[in-house]
């Protein structure tokens, strides 16, 4: 599994390629990004302050004739700051909330470096355990070969809608193409994003990878101009009007013209990372979406959008950008979604009533008569620890409307989505999940739901999807690729 991991707030993620590993999921800490367990030198501690920690907690809890241990997963971040993600105690007992405090509280973490650098966050696993009357804590290495294998295997679906009665009558209408690491060539399942170029080839990042498909074999496709080092992977991916490939990998950005790979300097472009690259076809523009705004490319040069030029933004930190057909730029931030109008007007609808208030757009399409679909982000949950939160899809209709559909008024399964995409050939959605497998959405009130329990789609986990030009749906899962396409 990749090594760098873009996670978005603890317990939940729009593209979730790393996870709060225990069952016990906290939410005190901003995990927009991190690694696990990476680095040249890993993350730990200063042993002899680590030392008092454990003589403090001695001292204050009553351990007598207690036995046992519990498992803690820390994000240290850059400067040697730390929370608590996750644990194994399912009890809360208060001895592991007193763990929990002081562990979040210890000043004497030491960050992940990689090449000389400091991670900007890295998450480390500690074991505390107590027998004799006594408690001892230290860390516990994570075994990367095992912790790939538990995901290589489907996750069973997670249907939260109970009174929705899916029949999936379309379902006898598709071929579905699976393509694994045991039937192909593919290096590894773990598939996150996904694009098809203009000669129809699909590039597809696998874990630490990149590799490309003519519909019969897998062939190595990853740069070549940088050294990987540790830790190297691909983390999003486009092709633009020109039939130039984009990626993000391991702090540059690169772009591959079907001749030679291409490495930007940071200081010229402004960005050295991208959670989402977006190509808008109609206006020949290239988005990327990073911690400092977005980013446009066009023409061969780059500006970029942020609260200095546009103060009414309600933060920097974009998730996700496109732009509509009239010229609108749409933009989910972790604080709060925003269009832009074509005469620079800004409309913030963290100001507004709209279903859009208090989530993040983390993707969106059109129809042909610009209705416009948005997959939804409560970046501000209302219950702590909750799965199936205030999320689901949106549509925006042509009359400026605004409509949210989710587990509880419609017949999605799920409410947390990774992708929408709307299908010009048959008029309907198709939405991913990262729990409930794929949807298929009618716009009418028909709503089907297909996984690895009713279909031949390989698991319930699907990162992303694309179409390629003869509008057959392909879909970036943890189970490899998958095809969709319609019967003649």
């Amino acid at each position: 599994m990749r090594k760098t991991l873009i996670i978005l707030f603890a317990g939940l993620t729009f593209q979730a390629y790393a996870q709060n590993i225990f069952p016990v999921k906290l939410e005190n800490c901003k995990t927009e990004k991190f690694c696990l367990d990476c680095g040249d030198t890993k993350a730990g501690y200063d042993q002899k302050e680590f030392a008092k920690l454990q003589d403090k907690l001695n001292k204050e809890l009553n351990l007598q004739g207690i036995k046992g241990a519990v498992k803690f997963q820390v994000l240290v971040d850059s400067k040697g700051r730390a929370c608590v993600l996750s644990h194994t105690d399912q009890s809360n007992n208060p001895i592991s909330l007193k763990i929990i405090e002081e562990l979040n509280k210890f000043k004497k973490w030491t960050p992940a470096i990689t090449s000389g650098k400091n991670e900007e966050k890295s998450s480390i696993n500690l074991i505390f355990a107590i027998s004799d009357n006594k408690i001892s804590g230290q860390i516990e290495r994570v075994d990367m070969n095992a912790f790939k294998k538990s995901f290589d295997k489907p996750n069973s679906p997670e249907i939260y809608n109970k009174t929705y009665e899916y029949k999936n009558d379309n379902l006898k209408n598709y071929k579905i193409t699976i393509w694994n690491s045991s039937n192909s060539n593919l290096p590894n399942n773990m598939n996150d994003n996904i694009t098809i170029d203009k000669n129809g080839l699909v590039w597809l990042t696998v874990d630490e990878g990149l590799v490309t498909f003519d519909g019969k074999e897998f062939k190595n496709a990853e740069q070549n101009i940088t050294e990987k080092g540790k830790f190297f992977g691909y983390y999003a991916l486009a092709t633009d009007n020109n039939n130039v490939k984009w990626t993000y990998g391991k702090n540059n950005i690169y772009s591959f013209d079907n001749t030679k790979w291409v490495k930007y300097d940071s200081t010229e472009i402004g960005i050295n990372k991208a959670f989402d690259i977006i190509n808008n076809p109609k206006t020949n523009e290239l988005y990327f979406c990073s911690n400092k705004g977005l980013t446009i490319y066009k023409d061969g040069k780059w500006i970029t959008i942020d609260k200095s030029k546009y103060k009414d933004l309600p933060s920097n930190r974009v998730y996700y950008a496109k732009k509509d057909s009239h010229n609108r730029i749409w933009i989910g931030t972790f604080d709060g979604t925003a269009m832009i109008d074509e005469n620079g007007n800004v409309t913030n609808f963290e100001n507004s009533t709209t279903v859009l208030k208090g989530k993040c757009i983390t993707s969106m399409d059109e129809d042909e008569n610009g209705n416009l679909y948005f997959t939804l982000f409560e970046f501000e949950r209302k219950e702590k620890g909750k799965v199936n939160n205030d999320e689901g899809i949106a549509i925006r209709y042509t009359d400026g409307t605004f409509k949210q559909f989710t587990t509880e008024n419609s017949g999605m399964p799920f409410n947390h989505t990774n992708c929408v995409l709307y299908d010009k050939n048959e008029k309907v959605l198709w939405i991913s999940t990262d729990r409930a497998g794929l949807v298929r959405y009618d716009l009418k009130n028909g709503w089907e739901n297909y996984h690895n329990e009713n279909s031949d789609i390989p698991t319930s986990y699907i990162s992303t999807m694309t179409f390629d030009d003869n509008g057959n749906l392909y879909l970036a899962t943890r189970q490899g690729l998958v095809k969709i396409e319609r019967k003649q």
